[in-house]
């Protein structure tokens, strides 16, 4: 068993416990870095960092694939439908039921 006054035992653990520090103390200043080179870029981009999460939940439900706000009008939409039925690709009972669903949104 090692002589606990061994002064080579305790510089053996004070090198021990200043290498750790310093992984610490780097891997703190790493995290601070990476931090402040997303906010920079975000920001660069024009998005506000503190509240990228919310401004991503708000685009996505305004989106038009979550059909909150359509980028065509009712018009262009049922136009739609009759170049379909005219070229062959939908019946007119699919018009039909497909007008109705546009007309009722």
């Amino acid at each position: 068993m090692p002589d606990p006054t061994d002064p080579g035992l305790q510089s053996g653990f004070t090198g021990l416990f200043g290498l750790v520090a310093v992984i610490v103390v780097l891997g703190i200043v790493a995290s601070i870095g990476l931090t402040v080179y997303r906010a920079a870029r975000l920001r660069a981009q024009g998005v506000n960092p503190l509240t990228v999460e919310q401004d991503l939940a708000a685009k996505v439900l305004k989106s038009d694939l979550l059909g909150a706000t359509p980028s065509r009008s009712k018009a262009e939409r049922l136009a739609e439908l009759d170049v379909l039925v005219a070229n062959g690709t939908i019946s007119a009972t699919e018009r039909d039921s497909a007008r109705a669903r546009i007309l009722a949104d």
